[in-house]
């Protein structure tokens, strides 16, 4: 940085008060107001997971009186969410690892029947909290140890369709969940699982990565209501976890401890910089995020995306630049892309907002908010921005 003068579900239980954080320093670093997921950089690690490290993970599979598992030996099962791992390596730069196990290779027979679940989205956190209890207690019973995993994927088998979608479940430190397991004789708090239903089979792998972020505290970049990708398009896997180029933006890489705040170029006085931009796709020590503090909960983003890594597919390279409000709750658009009206159009299966790159010569103003974002220079590793604050 030069400176050249004086930016697929969360069941969610009752909210706290953060307690830890990611540990920045930056005058950047925006605090979150919603209480639960959204785009703060302090992350209640009492509650969520923190993203840095291995992560164990049991995967149980799990069948019920009206819908038997059928399917033996469980490998489709297993292959189709294990490519989850190497794809959260690579989006994380090497700093989170999910460490699959399947500890018992047979279904482990759930209580009750599949559509005495209520499967239903929006469903109560006690609701789901059910579900994974029995489906622990019943591995415990079978005689998985389950004091050595951080958190559990349950899997259900392909013949209960009641079991639709993927939602995530994220503890409650003030009502634990714990499951008696036998193999230490002892009870065993449960913080984290992701309880998969059948349209694990349509989004295969990504979607286990995209519910594991949850448990890291990320919220849903994708809309609640309306037009689903309208504030994201398919920029990011919390967004549309089939979009070309979802890699995570840079500012969840930052407030998962995936990028630091040396590599974070702010802006949060009257001045201009002047920042090279090394493409989120990338590992390395260069920076990645140019960001204008706007307020107290808002700031403007640039970033270098280009086809590359977990981005191979992007429909677009160049600078993107998105609107964070840490105020906004998951689901209604905590970022926004910002659009640009010379954005070239969208061909094959990309979609507008699948296009919104800026290239040299360009440059994106907010004179309410008085910054600018001007794009210098492009190569096929980095973008050179200058960054205005007036």
């Amino acid at each position: 940085m030069i400176v050249l003068s004086a930016l697929l579900t969360l069941v969610i239980g009752p909210a706290h008060p953060a307690h830890a954080d990611n540990g920045s320093t930056s005058a950047c670093a925006l605090q979150g107001t919603t209480g639960y997921t959204d785009e703060g950089q302090q992350t209640d690690y009492t509650r969520f997971q923190n993203p840095v490290g291995t992560k164990h993970v049991a995967v149980i599979y799990v069948d019920f009186p009206d819908a038997a598992g059928t399917t033996l030996p469980l490998t489709p099962y297993y292959s189709q969410l294990s490519g989850a791992a190497d794809w959260m390596w690579n989006a994380s730069h090497g700093r989170t690892w999910l460490d699959l196990t399947a500890p018992y290779g047979n279904w482990v027979r759930m209580p009750k029947n599949s559509t005495d679940y209520n499967w239903e989205r929006g469903f109560s956190w006690t609701t789901h909290q059910t579900y994974v209890k029995d489906a622990l207690t019943a591995a415990a019973a079978s005689g998985v140890d389950l004091s050595g995993y951080d958190m559990f994927y349950i899997v259900p088998t392909s013949t209960a369709a009641a079991i639709g979608h993927s939602p995530t479940f994220v503890q409650d430190p003030a009502q634990p969940t714990q499951v008696w397991n036998g193999a230490t004789r002892s009870w065993v708090t449960i913080h984290w699982a992701v309880t998969f239903g059948q349209d694990m089979w349509t989004w295969g792998y990504k979607v286990a990565d995209h519910e594991t972020s949850h448990t890291f505290g990320l919220p849903d970049l994708y809309a609640f209501s309306g037009d689903q990708n309208q504030y994201v398009g398919g920029w990011d896997l919390m967004g549309l976890i089939s979009g070309p180029a979802p890699q995570y933006f840079g500012w969840e890489e930052w407030k998962s401890g995936w990028i630091t705040d040396s590599q974070v170029s702010c802006l949060s006085t009257a001045n201009t910089y002047s920042t090279t931009l090394n493409g989120v796709e990338y590992g390395g020590s260069g920076y990645k995020l140019a960001v204008i503090r706007t307020s107290d909960t808002t700031a403007y983003v640039a970033e270098s995306r280009k086809a590359a890594g977990n981005d191979s597919g992007a429909c677009a390279t160049g600078v993107v630049i998105y609107k964070v409000d840490t105020s906004t709750a998951t689901g209604s658009g905590p970022i926004r892309v910002v659009t640009n009206p010379d954005a070239a159009a969208p061909t094959g299966n990309c979609t507008t907002l699948d296009m919104q790159t800026w290239k040299p010569g360009q440059w994106f103003e907010d004179s309410t908010a008085r910054v600018r974002i001007y794009v210098n220079s492009s190569d096929a590793y980095n973008d050179t921005v200058w960054t205005y604050k007036w």
